[in-house]
């Protein structure tokens, strides 16, 4: 059992040796002593910051792909990441090299320089908690309430990826899935970024792009209406969802809905063709699930009920459901 800060020698072993330079704007990256990094844009640039809280495995490659994706749906290319992990003080040094070398992976593999943050033992939390700044630059940012009366909102992939894979791993013993859908979680694991669907309509004219995070599909949509003062009417049969997701969700009695979903990510446009043959060419699934409106954001249900669609806690951490499992 530990507290505090890593020593010197276990900094450089465990995030230093492990991180590589390998962005040009940045002009200070990680190093001993050094508190601040440093980097020079002549675009405009982006910031999001997003935790890791729910997730227990590859939260170093998760931590990466979720707060990049916030840049890639404001229509910027991210470029530099600061990490602050928190490690329960039953941890070892090892555990988080493990965890530093699958930021490093995932950073590399999107081009992404980790330039920075901080590193602890504590006996504050029960789990790691690990939580990344992203700094993106762009020409044009692209805002999630920049909705227009009578778009078409599209839904990438299918939602609750990263719900499906947390889930999968809390309560493996309750759901038993077979050596296929284990297979299946891997490649949600790897949909999880969104780097594709930015690449897919950077010369697509749309008006908004979201990811799906905490609060489902049905909190996504409420809160970019509420944000730009719009409603929307959706159609839920045509929210696309994978029957391993259904499965799990039926299982553990969870609203697919309101249920994290990185690696989804809401767009709307007046060019709907256009923008959904863009994505399948790059190899991404997409479904028009409904129109912006006036009024509020609702949803019309597969026996005809509408419902008023709201901003509410996860599923994940709906404890009046799941304790008891």
């Amino acid at each position: 059992m530990r507290v505090g800060k890593l020593n010197g020698f276990e900094l450089k072993e465990c995030v230093l040796d492990v991180i590589k330079h390998r962005r040009e704007e940045i002009k200070t990256g990680a190093a001993l002593g050094e508190d601040c990094a440093s980097f020079q844009s002549k675009d405009i640039l982006l910031i999001s910051t997003d935790p890791i809280t729910g997730a227990s495995k590859n939260i170093g490659s998760l931590a990466i792909k979720v707060a990049s994706n916030d840049i890639y749906a404001a229509g910027g290319e991210p470029f530099l990441a600061m990490i602050t992990l928190i490690a329960p003080s039953e941890a070892t040094t090892k555990d988080i090299r493990k965890i530093m070398n699958e930021a490093e992976k995932e950073a590399k593999r999107l081009n992404i320089e980790i330039a920075g943050g901080h590193t602890e033992f504590s006996d504050a939390v029960k789990r790691f908690i690990i939580n990344t700044v992203i700094v993106g630059k762009t020409k044009r940012h692209i805002k999630a309430t920049s909705l227009n009366l009578g778009d078409s909102i599209i839904v990438t992939k299918t939602i609750g990826l990263e719900g499906s894979v947390i889930l999968a791993d809390k309560y493996a013993d309750l759901l038993c899935l077979n050596e296929n859908e284990k297979k299946e979680l891997l490649e949600y694991t790897e949909k999880i970024s969104l780097i594709k669907e930015h690449k897919s309509v950077e010369n697509i004219s749309i008006s908004s792009m979201h990811d799906i995070t905490e609060g489902g599909v049905f909190g996504a949509l409420a809160e970019i209406c509420e944000g730009a003062g719009m409603g929307c009417k959706i159609i839920v049969n045509s929210i696309p969802i994978s029957p391993l997701t259904r499965k799990i969700c039926d299982a553990l009695n969870i609203d697919c809905y309101n249920l994290i979903s990185s690696g989804s990510m809401i767009i709307t446009t007046q060019f709907p063709e256009e923008t959904i043959k863009s994505l399948c060419e790059n190899g991404i699934e997409a479904s028009i699930i409904g129109k912006i409106t006036h009024g509020r954001p609702t949803a019309i249900l597969s026996d005809g009920k509408e419902i008023t669609l709201e901003v509410k806690p996860d599923e994940l951490f709906n404890n009046d459901k799941l304790g008891d499992l």
